[in-house]
C-alpha cells in the first residue's frame, strides 16, 4: 500500500507540475490527487486482502489484521526496498529541511533590509525636522552630542553637567565647563 500509493502521488505531482499557472487552483487539485491517491490505496488493500482470503480461506480474521500481517510479510520479503524507500524519506526530509532553512535566511534578510530601511528613513525624518524646521544641529565636544540651533550668536546654552556652551559671530560654538575650560565643538554627523 505504501509503494503504490507513494507512486500515484508522485505521478500525481508530476502532472501537477505540467498544468499552467492559471489553469486552476493548485492547492484544491492536490488535495484532490491526495484524495485519489487514498482511494486508490484503499482498493488496492482490499484487493490484497481479497487475495489473501481467498488463498488462504481466511474468512474470520479482521481486515485490519489481514492488512497488517501483509504488510508485516512484504516488509519480510522485500526488505531492500523498503531500506531504500526509508532512505529517500530521509533525503527529502533532509532536503526539505534545507528548503525551510534558506527560506527562513531569506525571509529574515529581507526582514532585517526592511528594518535598516525603516531606520534610515527615521533618521532621515529626524533630520529633517530638527535641520528643517526646527533650524538645530547636532554639535560634540568629542564625548557628548547636543542639539543646539544653528545659528544663535551671544546665547548661553547650560548642559546637565553643569558646562555652558555658546556660539560666537562665525556660528562656531564652544562649550565651557564649570572649572572655565574652553573646548571647540564640532557638527556631530550620524
Amino acid at each position: 500500500m505504501n509503494s503504490s500509493s507513494l507512486a500515484i502521488l508522485a505521478g500525481a505531482l508530476g502532472a501537477l507540475a505540467a498544468l499552467p499557472a492559471n489553469s486552476q487552483d493548485y492547492i484544491g487539485y492536490v488535495e484532490q490527487l491526495a484524495a485519489q491517491a487514498g482511494q486508490q490505496a484503499q482498493m488496492h488493500a482490499q484487493n490484497a486482502i481479497s487475495a489473501y482470503r481467498q488463498q488462504t480461506g481466511d474468512w474470520s480474521t479482521p481486515d485490519q489484521q489481514v492488512f497488517d500481517y501483509l504488510t508485516a510479510l512484504s516488509r519480510q520479503q522485500n526488505p531492500g526496498f523498503y531500506a531504500d524507500l526509508q532512505n529517500r524519506e530521509q533525503a527529502f526530509q533532509a532536503q526539505q529541511q534545507g528548503y525551510v532553512n534558506n527560506s527562513n535566511a531569506v525571509l529574515d534578510g529581507m526582514f532585517n533590509n526592511y528594518m535598516d530601511r525603516s531606520q534610515q528613513q527615521y533618521q532621515g525624518h529626524q533630520q529633517y525636522i530638527r535641520e528643517g524646521i526646527h533650524e538645530r544641529s547636532l554639535y560634540t565636544n568629542g564625548n557628548d552630542v547636543y542639539e543646539m540651533p544653528y545659528y544663535a550668536p551671544g546665547n548661553v546654552y547650560e548642559a546637565n553637567d553643569g558646562s555652558q556652551m555658546t556660539q560666537d559671530q562665525y556660528g562656531q560654538y564652544y562649550q565651557y565647563d564649570p572649572n572655565g575650560w574652553e573646548t571647540e565643538m564640532q557638527e556631530y554627523r550620524e
